[in-house]
Parts: C-alpha cells; sequence; structure tokens
C-alpha cells in the first residue's frame, strides 16, 4: 500500500477527518510506527533491515566509505560486524587501544580494529596488504514522505498492515480516546509478536554471520 493509502485506512477505521489531525501530523506518527517494527524485528532477521558491503582494501588507505541511499541520507544504525580476509576484527575498545602508539605501531597481524566515524569505517593500524574487507549492519530506514508509494516501504506488503495498526493506536492517543488506544495497541503487539516469530523461523538457518566471508577464502 501506498502512504496514502494507508493514512486513509488508518482515517476510516478511527473516524478522523483531515481538520481533526492534519496529513502531516498522521506522517509523523507513521514514521514511529515503521522505524518502531523495524527497530524490533531486526533483531530476530537480517532479511528487511540488515545490509552488507564488500570492498577491496587499498594498501596504506584507512577509510572505506560505507554506501547509503543518496549523499545527504543517514541511515546507519549499527554496524555489527566487519572482517579482513575472513578473520574478524573487533570495533576500537579505548582499554585494548590506549595510546597513540597503538595507532603508528605496525603490530598489523596481532590486533587490528575498525572505528565508525560519519558513515566511513576506519582501519587502523594502516592496512599492508590488498585484502578484503567485509562488513555487516543493521539500520532503520529513511522517512517515508506522504507521496511515497509501496515499492519505497521497506516491509513486505503482506505486512503494511500492522503500521495501520500501530497508527491506529497513536492517532486514539492523540485524540485522548484511551480504551480504542489500547485496544489498537494490543493489536498492534500482538502482530509484532507473531511476525518476529516468523521472521525468526524464516531466517534462523538462512544466514550466519561466521559463513558469510567463507567465499573470500575461495
Amino acid at each position: 500500500m501506498d502512504v496514502s493509502t494507508i493514512i486513509t485506512l488508518s482515517r476510516d477505521q478511527t473516524w478522523t477527518p483531515a481538520w481533526q489531525i492534519a496529513d502531516s501530523d498522521y506522517l509523523t506518527y507513521l514514521n514511529i510506527i515503521y522505524k518502531d517494527i523495524f527497530s524490533r524485528l531486526s533483531v530476530n532477521s537480517r532479511k528487511y533491515a540488515w545490509n552488507s558491503f564488500t570492498t577491496d582494501v587499498v594498501e596504506w588507505q584507512s577509510e572505506y566509505i560505507l554506501p547509503k541511499p543518496s549523499e545527504d541520507s543517514t541511515w546507519l544504525k549499527l554496524v555489527l560486524t566487519a572482517f579482513l580476509d575472513g578473520k574478524k576484527i573487533p570495533l576500537y575498545d579505548s582499554s585494548v587501544y590506549s595510546s597513540e602508539e597503538d595507532v603508528t605501531n605496525p603490530k598489523w597481524h596481532e590486533k587490528p580494529y575498525w572505528i565508525l566515524r560519519d558513515g566511513s569505517i576506519f582501519l587502523i593500524p594502516l592496512p599492508k596488504k590488498a585484502w578484503k574487507l567485509y562488513m555487516e549492519w543493521k539500520y532503520i530506514p529513511l522517512d517515508l514522505e506522504l507521496t511515497s508509494d509501496s515499492d519505497e516501504i521497506k516491509l513486505p506488503p503482506e505486512y503494511h498492515n500492522i503500521m495501520i495498526k500501530g497508527l491506529n493506536s497513536l492517532v486514539f492517543w492523540a485524540k485522548q480516546v484511551y480504551d480504542k488506544q489500547q485496544l489498537w495497541e494490543w493489536y498492534y503487539q500482538q502482530w509484532i509478536q507473531q511476525i518476529q516469530t516468523e521472521w525468526c523461523f524464516e531466517n534462523e538457518s538462512a544466514y550466519h554471520v561466521e559463513d558469510a566471508y567463507l567465499w573470500f577464502l575461495e
């Protein structure tokens, strides 16, 4: 469903005309629900809320920019893993790498690590070989607009109804109709639990971080 369709259906189900709650407020509520779904379900599934990136490491180059939908978009939520030539490398830990000497000292094979800054991965110390870098992260999608169509909603069409249920809950909350708000919140939570189960079952053996980079070694 397009965003306009979702809002229209919610208006019908909550008896809410445009003079009572504007489309702009509806859109704010919809994005709250949309991001809440991804934030909670990304724990169970890598199918819709995860992404990966592979690039060649250049000798003596520290920074590697992660891709994003557009130049002015910030969409990363959390980078979870980084692998260098098939070996997992850790995120910077100040208790382990506590001095400038650790950055400049060429102990590359002993304890390389990475830092995330402004949408880029920085490898430290500087790489001395042309290896492969693999990264995996989960994200919250960009905000929807009133003109967004179904293809721009990063959630399968069969799950669009869950957004309407959550949206109805927030609309009734805004209207201070708290008995209806609690009812639609209950519907929303029930659907969240159902999708969590479905996504977990669907992906429990389909994705393994430890296996994702083995092709580097083939």
